[in-house]
């Protein structure tokens, strides 16, 4: 008699002191595996997944197509992992996608600068062939003006020249 009530004794301070630790790690829940090799065992991994091998697919590719092969834990973590890393891949394909965004906008900017610059380039070889033409305009006509001059000058000395040698 003594030894079962020593015996419930020791089980209700176990059950009692669980959180204290005494008995505690008899009733504790298992913490959940932090890592692929924590939740599967390699055996189990192998077997199911022998085409990572030989390189044919990824161990991600492998595990996710037969997650219902799996050991529950194992299965448990995979769907975890594939949970987290489907969020975490929405969240970097949106930060990809404005990074696209930017970029593009960049390269507008870009490409309206450039236009605008061939725009004033083009605007300043129209102004400065203006400024060519009429320059040469003008010299074409202070040209006539000096020929006309040494003309009437030629006829001039011309004209001195017969009275003189007449």
């Amino acid at each position: 008699m003594k030894k079962i009530v020593l015996f419930g004794l020791v089980c209700t301070m176990g059950v009692s002191t669980a959180n204290a630790g005494w008995f505690g790690d008899l009733f504790k829940k298992s913490a959940e595996p932090q890592t692929l090799s924590e939740a599967c065992n390699t055996d189990e991994i192998t077997s199911i997944c022998p085409e990572i091998a030989l390189g044919q697919k990824t161990l991600t590719e492998c595990l996710s197509e037969n997650v219902k092969s799996l050991s529950k834990k194992c299965s448990k973590y995979v769907k975890k992992s594939i949970k987290e890393n489907k969020e975490l891949i929405l969240e970097n394909k949106d930060d990809a996608a404005n990074a696209a965004n930017d970029k593009v906008a960049d390269v507008k900017s870009a490409i309206a600068d450039k236009k605008a610059a061939a725009a004033d380039a083009k605007k300043s070889l129209k102004n400065k062939k203006a400024e060519i033409k009429a320059n040469a305009k003008a010299a074409g006509k202070e040209l006539k003006g000096a020929a006309t001059a040494v003309k009437t000058d030629a006829i001039e000395t011309g004209k001195s020249v017969k009275e003189i040698v007449k």
